[in-house]
């Protein structure tokens, strides 16, 4: 085809011709599919590149996303308009400090190893995976993300709350509904319309639980730890406490559910690597961190630009609303040798999945023991437990990624 054949290029009011950005032709719909060939192009030619069609920029590069959480006076997280304030209420990830690290301070010790999350998984989280696994072990095969990986996630997260009460079923259905409107950057309104009822309705079995433990009927949940809490701006409110507990059921049953998919998946495709699992259960630990490094099962925090600002030579309107790309800094070939390479035996320093600083995932103490207790009781109790040949691991998702499903069988007692 000749040159003449090629369209030309667009041109401004002024008759200039116009350079296109790779963020120009990208849709959610592309990132949703498959990011990485995405975010591996803007890391090697557009590190902050501009998407129109999620009207934000996207930082792609470890040490800018390093920057924009250190100087929050520029790169704000109370962000405006917020999908997570949105979806979620005002929360510790829509503040900056002091606010964010108040809150923090104040709700991280139940979800510590000394705490209410530390008693749940040396007590009854073995347990729970046991009871899980006696229920579908006769079956020898399914999709361990339906059957075990969400169950276990929304079981052991609703029992640190307190809200176990309601089953982990609908604690499941509270996230899908709230995920959904968070990553609704396109702003569909059937899928803001789920995030507000499940918004509405978790709200309401919040309110319902502080009650009850106002009351007396407390026992040893996280929620009653918050309601205790003292910082020192005083006790944290009722909205304080329902909107960050909404933020836990949004974050802490998706990750940990991806990751024990992500985690077996990873297992179960390299023979050697379930070998030397199996020899040395210690490395289970290392295992699960290489994992979420790898894949990042939560994508992006966002920020504001306070002013206009720069980043990698990038003129950033003081407005604009970016977001850093967790799953892309941690793949970043500046920071990593060879990153898109599975090592069990990396020592390249910690990474970002549970994103970094003030705004940290409060929960992933808990997150890392749910996914790696439930990853190793799969492989101990179910025997020749192998991938489904016919049905080929899927991973979807852009804000949350991870298998759709996980097809495997195993040998019946």
């Amino acid at each position: 085809m000749g040159g003449t054949d090629l369209p030309p290029l667009p041109l401004t009011a002024e008759g200039r011709h116009l350079t296109l950005g790779i963020g120009d032709s990208v849709t959610l719909g592309d990132l949703e599919t498959d990011p990485d060939p995405i975010l591996a192009r803007m890391r090697a030619e557009e590190p902050v590149c501009f998407v129109p069609s999620l009207d934000m920029w996207l930082v792609t590069k470890w040490d800018d996303l390093m920057q924009m959480e250190e100087h929050p006076e520029v790169f704000t997280a109370n962000t405006e308009p917020s999908f997570l304030a949105r979806a979620l209420g005002p929360n510790m990830l829509t503040k900056d400090r002091p606010e964010a690290s108040r809150t923090r301070d104040a709700m991280l010790p139940a979800f510590q190893a000394g705490g209410v999350a530390g008693r749940f998984a040396s007590e009854h989280l073995v347990q729970m995976a046991d009871r899980l696994i006696d229920g579908f072990v006769e079956d020898g095969e399914g999709d361990l993300m339906a059957s075990y990986a969400g169950p276990l996630s929304a079981g052991s997260l609703a029992a640190v709350l307190g809200l176990d009460s309601h089953g982990w079923e609908q604690v499941w259905q509270w996230c899908e509904g709230l995920c959904a409107d968070i990553a609704n950057f396109e702003n569909d309104p059937e899928l803001t319309a789920l995030g507000d009822r499940a918004r509405e309705t978790l709200g309401q079995a919040i309110d319902r639980r502080i009650d009850e433990i106002t009351k007396g009927d407390g026992g040893a949940s996280a929620i009653a730890h918050f309601i205790a809490a003292e910082t020192e701006g005083g006790p944290l409110d009722r909205s304080e406490i329902v909107n960050n507990v909404r933020l836990m059921i949004s974050g802490g049953i998706n990750e940990p559910r991806d990751g024990i998919g992500l985690v077996v998946g990873t297992v179960l495709g390299d023979r050697n690597l379930l070998e030397e699992l199996v020899a040395e259960p210690s490395l289970w630990r290392k295992c699960v961190e290489e994992v979420f490094r790898l894949h990042s099962p939560v994508g992006t925090i966002t920020r504001q630009a306070t002013c206009d600002t720069t980043l990698r030579g990038k003129a950033i309107p003081a407005g604009s609303l970016i977001a850093g790309v967790i799953r892309s800094a941690n793949l970043d070939e500046e920071r990593w040798s060879d990153p898109e390479k599975f090592d069990l035996h990396r020592s390249e320093g910690g990474h970002a999945a549970f994103a970094t600083g003030e705004h940290r995932c409060l929960g992933e103490w808990l997150g890392r023991q749910v996914v790696r207790v439930g990853s190793q009781r799969l492989v101990d109790r179910l025997a020749n437990l192998r991938l489904h040949s016919d049905r080929p691991i899927k991973l979807q998702g852009f804000e949350f990624r991870g298998p759709a499903e996980l097809p495997c069988r195993w040998g019946r007692p």
